[in-house]
């Protein structure tokens, strides 16, 4: 398939959603996000089916590239203090975080991966280079997540129905208190999705640490329960650069709990 314009020079279809970047992404990063959305939708064609038909996309930028580069994403404007998918600590401190900057500032300094119709990614989290700002997770399976509940949310309304249920009873029972999985439900679907896949950064709640699908099973078997009805029994991506890696605990005294501190 051709690329869709002048930005976009390469292109792999990742169970027929396009992959694509400019010439300065390497053809392995391309092949290695086709892997990995792969293995993320091989449970569930129709699901894949879903993001075709609604033509989503994933593009990967280079190292020197950012989301604002993206043709895309040019009139990109900051969130509204009012936004609801601010973290806690966005809101408490949002003059300083976001108020006080450019457009382009916010998002340079905020992300370099987001899910949607549009989805990003970058290249050094995706190879899980060193330079990644998310070393030791992979971003990708947490973007991508949000894709698949999305499409969930369209074509499975009971499997939905069911994940809004375990995230009302997480926030009830104070799992992943403070937490970026409590900031809404679709944060909450990624970062299990994250964990389901042992690729995500190690939690700790109150001495309690989660980083393997076990752990998340034992934590909280409502969200590890919704999650086997979209990945099935798959617990590994090929290509995933952090999968069980020693680089998802980071070093030193492991703390009592890993949420931000405002």
């Amino acid at each position: 398939m051709p690329p869709p314009n002048g930005f976009y020079t390469r292109q792999v279809l990742a169970a027929g959603i396009p992959v694509r970047s400019s010439a300065r992404v390497s053809q392995v990063a391309l092949d290695a996000a086709r892997e990995m959305i792969e293995g993320m939708l091989g449970a569930r064609p129709d699901l894949a089916a879903e993001l075709v038909r609604q033509d989503y996309t994933v593009s990967v930028i280079a190292q020197d590239e950012a989301l604002l580069d993206l043709p895309e994403n040019a009139d990109w404007t900051k969130p509204a203090r009012d936004d609801p998918r601010l973290t806690r600590c966005e809101k408490l401190h949002y003059d300083e975080r976001i108020g006080r900057l450019t457009d382009r500032q916010y998002w340079d300094a905020r992300a370099r991966g987001i899910g949607g119709q549009r989805t990003a990614v970058a290249e050094e989290d995706v190879l899980g280079l060193r330079s990644s700002r998310y070393y030791g997770e992979t971003i990708l399976v947490h973007e991508f997540a949000h894709n698949i509940l999305f499409a969930i949310q369209d074509v499975d309304p009971a499997l939905y129905a069911e994940v809004e249920m375990a995230y009302a009873n997480a926030l009830a029972d104070d799992l992943f208190l403070n937490e970026y999985a409590t900031t809404t439900v679709q944060e909450y679907w990624a970062e299990g999705t994250q964990t389901w896949f042992d690729s995500n950064r190690l939690i700790v709640v109150d001495g309690r640490q989660i980083l393997n699908h076990d752990d998340l099973e034992a934590y909280d078997p409502r969200l590890y329960a919704a999650l086997a009805k979209a990945y099935g029994s798959n617990h590994a991506l090929r290509s995933d650069p952090f999968h069980l890696s020693e680089a998802r605990v980071p070093p030193g005294p492991i703390p009592e709990n890993t949420a931000e501190v405002c």
